[in-house]
């Protein structure tokens, strides 16, 4: 029982881990990708609020527009990292309180 706790453990903790670098990185290169098209640079805090307003609501700026008109797959990882990043440490705490107290690991 203890080899199965810490299979689940170190899948649990490398799917944060994994979800965390994927905001990460598909962030900063969606954020080049306007400021190519758009002009300033990658910082700019109207590129940073368009990658945090992704899949909520009704696009509402030419920045999403263009987002989700042009990169369709990037923004469904991106949707998916966000649901891993949710739910993954509820997973972990519900996989470490199964090891306590019905795998008996601790």
């Amino acid at each position: 029982m203890t080899v199965i706790f810490w299979t689940l453990a170190v899948i649990a903790v490398f799917a944060l881990a994994l979800a965390a670098q994927m905001r990460m990185m598909i962030s900063v290169v969606l954020r080049r990708a306007l400021a190519a098209k758009f002009g300033g640079g990658p910082n700019d805090l109207e590129y940073r609020a368009a990658i945090l307003s992704l899949g909520r609501g009704e696009a509402d700026t030419d920045a999403r527009k263009y987002l989700e008109a042009e990169y369709p797959n990037p923004l469904a990882h991106m949707k998916l990292a966000r649901r891993v990043s949710l739910g993954g440490p509820v997973v972990l705490l519900a996989i470490v309180a199964a090891g306590k107290f019905w795998l008996g690991v601790f």
